[in-house]
């Protein structure tokens, strides 16, 4: 999809970051540990704490 966007948000209310695009959605998929797939798929995903699963943050898919 051309000029496809993501944002990624933390809980603690610290800036939101845009992704430009599924390659580099990929890229911060493996080093925040997210499911790239479920955001493709889906338009969001959560991202959990290893040790309790609670959710630091997460991924959406930008509505333009």
């Amino acid at each position: 999809m051309a000029n496809e966007t993501f944002i990624m948000w933390f809980q603690d209310g610290g800036s939101r970051t845009t992704i430009w695009g599924r390659e580099e959605l990929k890229k911060y998929a493996n080093q925040y540990d997210f499911n790239a797939d479920e955001v493709i798929r889906t338009g969001e995903t959560e991202m959990l704490c290893d040790l309790d699963g609670d959710i630091i943050g997460g991924v959406f898919r930008e509505i333009n």
